[in-house]
């Protein structure tokens, strides 16, 4: 799969300006509010006769887009549930598939990397449309898929330029990438949800996986001690390394193991040179999302001195690409963004054996030798 690509927006879709008017709704204060466990970046409002959704940025200082969705339409509002969606990002595709929504899709980026079966059954029994990223829209096929509703990463910049060219469509920024805890980013699936008027199916899936993933956190308690975990591989000199807020951080620390750069104030990457990340973590037990490599000898040929860590040297170096497809589509960044108790049940399984011995890895495997 292509990495999505992180982008910032400013621009809101019907009321973030404080020129524009806010739709009247029944009641000046909210009936009822969906409950929101981790998700730091939105909430919803309920009303008598309608909702209100509310995305935040990423410090919860300022509110980036509203959105007043009803059952009937009415100026201002969209109408739900949809019935005709575009989806520009594999990740979305989980979204789609849990919540039975493979038969509104009308539109996507690209098709080769989606792994849902439910998805990929709808493109073999129908005319889905393939219409690029936000940055490079074939705005002549989108045109042709008539959505109501295109659901896609926060836009960098204006974002009017896009929305004009398809009056008829809703513009939907989901920003799920900036929360911090892993069962924050789940949880964005009921602000998708309120598009469809599934909140109640969204919720219930939830707290499964909540459920799931806070029980496994418990087990982690009971190991005898923390391993030191590396992450991520070296790119054109520099290693990228998530900070001590990231998701992939906590994801760790819940999986009862320790990140060298845990201390870390940011939820952002860092780069930093060889010298520093091998003087920090050189003695790291395991080694986690190896790039592009399946194998140890790959790994040498491209990059020798990764053999120089004592995680390559005794054989633990784990990757995430366990379910990819034959184009390249990674299942981790698509079922993986959501279902992160099943992410968080392979980590332990690695760090913790003895904890899960009975674990099937389902988005991780260990690097071959060749």
């Amino acid at each position: 799969m292509k990495t999505p690509l992180v982008f910032l927006i400013s621009v809101c879709l019907f009321s973030c300006s404080s020129e524009q008017t806010k739709p009247k709704t029944s009641n000046s204060e909210p009936i009822n509010r969906l409950e929101i466990q981790y998700a730091k970046g939105f909430a919803v409002n309920y009303f008598e006769d309608c909702k209100e959704l509310l995305v935040f940025s990423a410090d919860g200082k300022d509110t980036l887009h509203t959105y007043y969705l009803a059952n009937e339409h009415r100026k201002g509002y969209l109408k739900t549930p949809v019935t005709k969606l575009a989806s520009l990002s594999s990740v979305y595709a989980a979204y789609i598939d849990v919540l039975d929504l493979a038969g509104v899709l009308v539109a996507v980026d690209e098709k080769d990397y989606i792994n849902a079966a439910s998805i990929n059954a709808e493109f073999n029994s129908r005319e889905i449309a393939e219409v690029g990223s936000l940055d490079k829209l074939n705005f002549e096929n989108l045109l042709m898929a008539e959505p109501e509703l295109l659901y896609t990463f926060g836009w960098q910049g204006e974002s009017s330029v896009f929305e004009s060219k398809l009056p008829n469509t809703s513009f939907a920024y989901s920003y799920e990438y900036l929360e911090e805890h892993p069962l924050g980013r789940a949880e964005w699936l009921k602000f998708f949800a309120c598009f469809f008027d599934k909140e109640s199916q969204a919720d219930s899936i939830f707290n499964q996986i909540k459920y799931a993933y806070e029980d496994l956190e418990r087990k982690t308690l009971q190991g005898q001690s923390r391993p030191k975990v590396l992450i991520n591989m070296p790119f054109n000199e520099q290693w990228h390394l998530p900070g001590g807020l990231s998701f992939s951080a906590q994801l760790i620390r819940d999986a009862g193991a320790f990140y060298p750069w845990e201390s870390n104030q940011s939820k952002e990457s860092t780069p930093l040179d060889f010298e520093v990340v091998f003087k920090q973590a050189f003695d790291c037990d395991f080694w986690i999302n190896a790039g592009v490599f399946s194998s140890y000898d790959q790994v040498l040929v491209t990059l020798p001195d990764m053999g120089l860590f004592n995680a390559f040297k005794n054989k633990q170096v784990f990757n995430n690409n366990a379910r990819t497809n034959l184009n390249g589509g990674n299942d981790y960044w698509e079922s993986g963004s959501l279902h992160v108790d099943e992410v968080l049940a392979d980590l332990i399984s690695i760090f913790h054996p003895d904890l899960l011995p009975n674990h099937t890895l389902k988005y991780y495997k260990p690097l071959v030798n060749e």
